[in-house]
């Protein structure tokens, strides 16, 4: 016979304590953040993309007679790329600034 039957039993805790993921906002530069597919504190790894915008730019300067490199200048400013953020540990995608 079981000498439990009469006495509740105890919860289970599990550990770590499950957190529940929120959206954070993103910024410039790496975060610290908790990844939602493998669960680790870790801080994100950051890669910038040229905009749509910044392209047109250029094409635009291009034409208007920016033809030695100066029509790169949009890719090269910060309010003309986006900010992705990955996870590092499992390469999850995370968020996106965009200024």
């Amino acid at each position: 016979m079981n000498s439990n039957m009469g006495q509740p039993q105890a919860p289970i805790q599990m550990w770590p304590p499950q957190t529940t993921s929120t959206n954070q906002q993103m910024g410039p530069s790496s975060t610290h953040a908790r990844c939602p597919f493998c669960k680790v504190d870790i801080y994100t790894s950051t890669s910038r993309k040229a905009t749509s915008t910044a392209w047109w730019s250029c094409i635009i300067l291009f034409f208007c007679g920016c033809v030695l490199g100066c029509c790169l200048i949009p890719c090269c400013m910060d309010s003309c790329n986006v900010v992705n953020h990955k996870c590092p540990n499992c390469g999850t995608f995370m968020g996106q600034y965009r200024p």
